[in-house]
């Protein structure tokens, strides 16, 4: 009894440290995506419905068609930033990590149970094995964005898909239509992929024969039709779960760093590459000549070679595979001390609530030379209107410049942004225009789209461009940590 009670509080206090040492608030913070999601949040709130064009754009906000799909991200996090400011915003970070690695954890035990394997005792080398992937999880993709949110309930829609294969159980046919809906209103554009693993599910059952049952296949039948169902009740309707078709339209998202291939022989992308080597090393060990594991295999490794986006993949499901790796490493095999789950969540909950506290205190605000902090301090307070300013900057920026109350040319989605409409300078469209307009073609950008300022980095700010823009516009009017500021315009001049 001593020796399981020291061993818990060991496991619990290894799982703080983790917590409060390697995962800072700190790291929740910073990604462009984040104030855009914000703003359109309080717009959201403020108008009382959901918005089907881009708002707070060059033009107006009933001209460009947008599809919403990630409205109940967006109400949550302005709801947080409302009312706590910065600091409330990693509260919503802080629950999703606790439901994230109680899922991955439950995830292992499931992955063991269908291979008839024990994990009684197993449980001090399931929770350590967990902390190394919720670690890179939180470093690289927990930046205050929807994916926190489709993060948990994917690995959760997976948990409870694996048992209902197992045990066809009513809770089952509950919980996974929920789970649909919730992902459809909170982040649609991933929703296929549950559907994907239904699919994988289902062609499992065939292969097994199970699907002939006739108890079996009516529930799968439920299963199917209220999942679907459930997709669909969402704001943008088919149109939201099939974004994808959207997002990828005339391959306009490979401009964006994150949809390109990752580059594992880059020093950048160390821990990238880990984590493909590792996953690749536990296939031998794992795949045990089931099917759904040969399948479902193929389809992460495809999504974790992919791109920067769909890497997450393999980080989400790495422990499915590794959980049964135990059996056969030699010095784990007869490794036996039964501490239940108590010790992780313990781990958990305390661990994020010191980050949280911690958050409350010391919170981060915005980083002054990476976003235009000081350059729209300075053009709110000079502009006098009417309207919001019309300010033209990089793409990356222009969420923030749109929290701060301007508008731009086009923000951090893409979809409104490669329409005909918006071509102007250079027969580009408005999405193109502020990924490769700057700083070259800069001053075309401002002859066709007319703003009142344009915001330039110090880095895109050379000796030939910066004199250009003196002798167009005359002096930089403002000069912060993120780079200049350019009145191109006399409407909101000075006084």
């Amino acid at each position: 009894m001593k020796i399981r009670f020291a061993a818990a509080a060991a496991i619990a206090i290894i799982v703080l440290c983790v917590i409060v040492f390697t995962m800072p608030p700190s790291e929740s913070y910073q990604d462009p995506d984040t104030f855009w999601h914000i703003e359109v949040g309080n717009h959201i709130l403020q108008d009382g419905k959901v918005p089907h064009t881009a708002v707070h754009t060059f033009y107006g906000d009933d001209k460009l068609p947008y599809v919403p799909h990630e409205m109940g991200f967006q109400i949550v996090i302005a709801s947080l930033y409302k009312a706590f400011g910065w600091a409330g915003t990693y509260l919503l970070s802080a629950v999703c990590l606790l439901l994230l690695s109680l899922g991955l954890y439950r995830m292992m035990l499931v992955s063991r149970k269908e291979l008839g394997f024990d994990s009684r005792g197993r449980e001090p080398l399931l929770m350590l094995m967990l902390l190394p992937v919720i670690w890179g999880i939180y470093e690289i993709y927990f930046t205050t964005r929807p994916q926190m949110i489709s993060a948990f309930l994917i690995v959760w829609f997976f948990v409870f898909l694996r048992e209902f294969q197992m045990k066809q159980a009513v809770r089952y046919m509950i919980l996974m239509p929920l789970i649909s809906l919730l992902i459809a209103n909170f982040h649609s554009g991933v929703w296929p992929v549950i559907i994907v693993f239904m699919g994988m599910a289902l062609l499992e059952s065939l292969f097994t024969r199970k699907l002939f049952n006739r108890r079996v296949g009516w529930k799968w039948l439920t299963v199917l039709l209220t999942v679907g169902g459930a997709g669909l009740l969402n704001v943008a309707g088919a149109k939201g779960v099939l974004f994808i078709l959207t997002v990828t339209q005339d391959n306009f998202n490979l401009m964006i760093n994150e949809w390109k291939a990752i580059q594992f022989n880059s020093m950048g992308n160390l821990t990238a590459t880990l984590m493909l080597l590792t996953f690749i090393a536990l296939l031998p060990f794992s795949i045990h000549k089931r099917f759904f594991r040969f399948q479902f295999m193929l389809g992460i490794f495809f999504l974790g070679v992919s791109n920067y986006k769909y890497h997450l993949f393999m980080w989400l499901f790495v422990l499915y595979f590794a959980a049964v790796v135990i059996q056969d490493v030699p010095g784990l095999r007869r490794f036996r001390l039964r501490l239940g789950s108590a010790p992780l969540i313990a781990g958990l909950v305390l661990g994020l609530a010191v980050n949280t506290v911690y958050n409350f205190q010391h919170t981060p605000q915005p980083n002054s030379f990476k976003y235009p902090v000081k350059e729209m301090d300075y053009i709110m307070e000079t502009f006098k209107g009417p309207g919001r300013p019309k300010v033209m900057t990089l793409y990356g920026t222009s969420g923030y410049v749109m929290f701060r109350g301007a508008d731009v040319l086009a923000d951090g989605r893409q979809d409104p942004f490669i329409t005909d409409e918006t071509k102007t300078a250079l027969g580009w469209t408005a999405f193109e225009q502020t990924i490769n307009g700057f700083p070259v073609y800069v001053t075309d950008l401002v002859k066709a789209n007319k703003p009142d300022f344009i915001i330039v980095t110090r880095k895109n700010a050379s000796s030939r461009f910066y004199s250009t823009w003196v002798k167009d516009y005359g002096p930089a009017v403002k000069t912060g940590d993120f780079g200049y500021v350019f009145r191109t315009s006399p409407k909101g001049a000075d006084e």
